[in-house]
């Protein structure tokens, strides 16, 4: 049985404040706290703290389309709660049982009780903060990109983690039915919350193991449910090239990466590391094998790549040897 929260019915903000937190929760002298660490224990602790603490957190939760991610903020408030009750339980036993107390244990309950209301009204302020914050969320600023003229969020989605396996060891994960339906579905989660935030600039590449074939399954998810369309998105990824890479197989290649994210295009498509000399002439000096930047040109007359770039770790010589190349409409320096 969940023990009762010990705090009083005052829902007006001002007086919370102005109490300083004292009219919040009353004196405690003991209490009867869970020993369990059961969520759904967890969970209806903070239900009943948020129905008066905080009830407009408790709606919007109620109502947030990721039930997963309510829950979650449900459970960390329930353990706030109950470890501040539980601390402020201890340090009480723990005076009681002090052959000789520094103060006199009326003077410490009170001086506990101080010190728990304002860890609750603390608590109170960031329920009302995360309150705030889903019910109006702060939209992320945007700058344009390179040359693109593509108004870029300043924080924006990379993928690298955002796969189940990186597909270099054992057997690779290719296919829908091989996907575990927990990270399928939290990789969804994600991208919805990325979206509701005004991140909306998605990056992954062909290196990031099975992250291009997860993210399209994604994306088809969100296009159904009406989350979003095609033209909100700004969908980049990126593939590497080496000595033995012809043309036509690179351009074969970039084909399947898009056809993996579902799409007919890819706003951004990158060289995936352009970071040595080599990189370079492969790229517009590679002989019998076809320059490689000619399989990307064509592919953007072809209306499959918007917009052509690198990313880089190189020197700054062989940047600005890119750049003057004026191939590239933008770089991303890692």
């Amino acid at each position: 049985m969940l023990s009762p929260l010990l705090y009083s019915s005052v829902t007006d903000q001002e007086n919370r404040a102005s109490s300083g937190g004292r009219g919040l929760v009353k004196r405690y002298s003991s209490f009867n706290l869970l020993e369990s660490d059961d969520n759904d224990d967890l969970v209806e602790i903070a239900r009943k703290f948020l129905s008066t603490a905080c009830p407009e957190l408790l709606t919007i939760l109620d109502n947030h389309y990721d039930e997963d991610s309510s829950r979650d903020r449900l459970v960390k408030i329930g353990r706030n709660i109950n470890a501040t009750l539980r601390y402020s339980e201890e340090d009480i036993n723990r005076e009681e049982n002090c052959a000789a107390p520094v103060t006199s244990l009326e003077e410490e309950k009170e001086v506990v009780g101080i010190t728990t209301d304002a860890n609750l009204v603390r608590l109170v302020k960031e329920c009302e903060d995360l309150a705030k914050l889903l019910s109006s969320p702060i939209k992320v600023p945007t700058v344009r990109y390179g040359r693109t003229n593509i108004q870029m969020p300043i924080v924006t989605l990379g993928c690298m983690r955002f796969q189940q396996s990186w597909n270099r060891g054992g057997k690779p994960i290719t296919t829908p039915e091989q996907l575990d339906k927990e990270c399928q579905d939290n990789l969804v989660r994600i991208l919805k919350h990325a979206l509701h935030c005004g991140v909306n600039h998605i990056e992954t590449a062909q290196g990031y193991g099975c992250s291009e074939l997860q993210i399209g399954l994604a994306l088809k998810v969100l296009f159904e449910e009406g989350v979003c369309k095609r033209q909100d998105l700004i969908i980049q990824t990126k593939g590497g090239v080496s000595a033995s890479t012809s043309k036509s197989d690179y351009k074969s290649s970039i084909i399947q990466q898009i056809k993996r994210l579902g799409l007919d295009y890819v706003d951004l498509f990158s060289v995936h590391g352009l970071n040595t000399a080599d990189h370079y002439e492969w790229l517009f000096n590679h002989g019998e094998k076809g320059n490689l930047i000619e399989a990307l040109q064509e592919l953007r007359e072809e209306g499959k790549i918007r917009h052509i770039g690198f990313s880089t770790h190189a020197p700054a010589h062989i940047i600005q040897k890119a750049i003057k190349s004026d191939a590239f409409d933008y770089l991303n320096c890692e």
